[in-house]
């Protein structure tokens, strides 16, 4: 799977997501490169709930947008990345956050 960042639309791969130290006290950090698709879906959700604007945008709002529908979030933040992403300009860029509310 390949992730792209918001900024300049460049490619980063899977072994390339950025890791705020602060935010997984509670979690041993992957070495760079033997990130697995638990622990992306689980750091992804922790940005989106206790992160950072700098957080945010370290990760890109296409890998926000590409793992959406598979994160556990509360409902607030939920349905606000869905708002968001659907918003007319977002959407020509990112396309459509077809996620159900849970």
């Amino acid at each position: 799977m390949v992730e792209y960042t918001s900024q300049e639309d460049e490619v980063v791969s899977q072994d390339a997501l950025p890791i705020n130290p602060d935010l997984v006290w509670d979690y041993e950090i992957p070495e760079d490169g033997h990130q697995d698709e638990a622990f992306r879906r689980w750091y992804i959700a922790r940005v989106l709930t206790r992160g950072r604007m700098e957080d945010v945008q370290d990760l890109g709002l296409h890998t926000i947008y590409a793992y959406l529908p598979d994160l556990v979030l509360p409902i607030r933040i939920r349905r606000f990345w869905e708002w968001y992403l659907n918003l007319p300009d977002v959407r020509s860029r990112y396309g459509t956050a077809d996620t159900a509310a849970a």
